[in-house]
């Protein structure tokens, strides 16, 4: 779906055609991503009572017009896009960095629920990361492979490419991986960097400093201590083994949660568990999006109970 909005023509994927009468799950990618994160889950099931959109922010995948330098402009932009193709009530999910842009979008906008995957709050992201995301994607993704990647998957994903649009800045043949930085051959692991490809194929932005921006607007991003008071409906997915965004239990954010139903803590994976524990994951959102999400805890989700039993839930 391609939407002209005020300075953008923005890039929609649907999972299937868009029906204004459903409510819908909107998927906000990570930092440098862009909409084919959606293709990384399995939740087929909910497409029978929701629309399934995820949205290619400014200088990320088929989205052109002016770059964002903020957190709160890229909410603002989501916002327009609802407001164009007259979407209420959304659940929003964002991961990393997409998940702060939830977050804030959520104290704009009414939503169902807000689902934000491996944040931290403040996120304070290093020099040497912003240093490689700005001079060679190449370097900032396999800094994020290295710290972010706690376990490879048992079984090789295979993500499907959507529509026309091109397959990104990623792209795999005969050994060889291709960037926007040239084609580099892979002698040393390359059961290694096929298994990685799913993941790394995500990385598609309009210019090669993306990365770098959306990064750094992490280390200015907070919110008004009225806005974290007014938070309503957050849900946390955080990973136990997540060296990229820490668990902190003395997160302000926890201090807003009502019951136990609000976190999730995801046992040994790291900062891509759609990636490591697909099924992980996929159980989760099935859950939530038929609100079974009580007894999945109960009965079916690994979840670190080390790291839960330090939060203070309000009964």
């Amino acid at each position: 779906m391609q939407l002209n909005l005020k300075n953008h023509r923005a890039n929609i994927f649907e999972k299937s055609s868009y029906d204004e009468k459903k409510p819908s799950i909107v998927f906000i990618p990570g930092a440098g991503m862009d909409h084919r994160i959606v293709s990384m889950f399995e939740i087929d099931p909910l497409l029978e009572s929701h629309n399934i959109l995820a949205i290619d922010l400014p200088g990320h995948g088929y989205t052109s017009g002016p770059i964002f330098h903020k957190i709160e402009d890229h909410s603002l932009f989501c916002i327009d896009v609802f407001e164009e193709i007259k979407i209420k009530d959304p659940i929003v999910i964002g991961h990393s960095w997409g998940g702060l842009v939830a977050l804030d979008l959520s104290t704009k906008f009414k939503n169902q629920m807000t689902i934000c995957m491996n944040i931290a709050y403040p996120f304070m992201v290093g020099d040497m990361l912003l240093d490689y995301a700005k001079g060679n994607l190449d370097q900032a993704v396999e800094f994020l492979m290295k710290y972010g990647i706690y376990k490879m998957p048992k079984t090789e994903i295979k993500t499907r490419g959507f529509g026309t649009m091109g397959s990104g800045f990623y792209g795999r043949s005969k050994g060889q991986i291709k960037s926007p930085y040239g084609t580099k051959v892979v002698e040393d692991d390359p059961e290694r960097e096929i298994k990685l490809y799913p993941l790394k194929r995500l990385f598609n932005q309009s210019e090669k400093e993306i990365s770098s921006i959306d990064l750094k607007s992490c280390n200015s991003f907070r919110l008004t201590d009225d806005q974290i008071s007014k938070l309503n409906n957050i849900k946390y997915i955080f990973s136990e083994k997540d060296k990229l965004a820490r668990f902190n239990p003395e997160n302000v954010l926890l201090k807003n949660l009502n019951h136990e139903e609000d976190v999730i803590i995801l046992d040994d994976v790291g900062h891509f568990p759609y990636f490591e524990s697909p099924d992980q994951i996929n159980k989760v959102f099935l859950a939530y999006g038929e609100d079974k999400i009580g007894q999945i805890l109960k009965d079916e989700i690994p979840i670190s109970k080390k790291l839960r039993e330090h939060i203070n839930f309000d009964e």
